[in-house]
């Protein structure tokens, strides 16, 4: 999220947020990137994590429970790979233009 607003304020700062800017589609199609990513770590990734925590302090933990979360996690962390290099073509992009 820091990334987000700090990106946000470089670009404003920049003057490429206006409409006529050359980098204005690129910059909003990362801000939707790195949103989509924050939404990805906070709501489902973090969640995960403390769930399998929690799960494993118990006296029998439930393996099969633990397995889901690891599955959600683990198709989760990829999406948030494939968002990264999106990030990296993009970046790539707004920099050489």
């Amino acid at each position: 999220m820091m990334t987000l607003a700090t990106g946000f304020q470089i670009a404003r700062k920049l003057g490429n947020l206006y409409a006529t800017s050359p980098n204005h589609s690129w910059l909003i199609a990362s801000f939707c990137v790195v949103g989509v990513m924050a939404v990805i770590a906070l709501g489902i990734l973090e969640p995960a994590n403390i769930a399998v925590l929690f799960e494993m302090n118990k006296p029998v933990p439930n393996g099969e429970r633990i397995g889901r979360l690891m599955q959600r996690f683990i198709y989760t962390a990829g999406i948030t790979g494939v968002m990264q290099i999106a990030t990296l073509i993009i970046m790539t992009r707004v920099a050489t233009q």
